[in-house]
């Protein structure tokens, strides 16, 4: 899922590459995508939780280091450094901040996936 939707998203910055051609390949060779996201010899019922907690991990890692370079930025700001000086604190953030869209983005999808396979019948 993780992999599929990047391609998705940044297939045509890619060199052109043929999305649904990688997309199909994918498809068919799991065991290729299990390797590149490190769920490797997981079933196939438990990969996709597995997938979502991995994605939530990110976000949460990705939230906590928005937080410490916020803070950082309010010190320097506060301390009289000037706004040309911290350049590359505010990229930095600025990418923190897109890689938290990215991965909150997946979460959502992720969401309605897990609540019905966490959900088992009683009986």
């Amino acid at each position: 899922m993780e992999v599929e939707y990047l391609i998705e998203r940044l297939g045509p910055y890619l060199g052109g590459i043929d999305v649904e051609k990688i997309k199909e390949v994918l498809r068919g060779d799991t065991r290729g995508v299990e390797r590149l996201l490190g769920i490797e010899g997981v079933s196939g019922e438990y990969a996709e939780e597995l997938e979502c907690m991995r994605i939530r991990a990110f976000v949460n890692r990705y939230l906590e280091e928005e937080k410490g370079l916020l803070s950082l930025y309010r010190e320097l700001k506060s301390k009289g450094v000037a706004p040309s000086d911290m350049e590359s604190l505010r990229r930095r953030l600025r990418e923190v901040r897109r890689r938290i869209r990215l991965y909150k983005e997946m979460s959502r999808k992720c969401q309605g996936r897990s609540v019905s396979s966490s959900v088992r019948p009683q009986g």
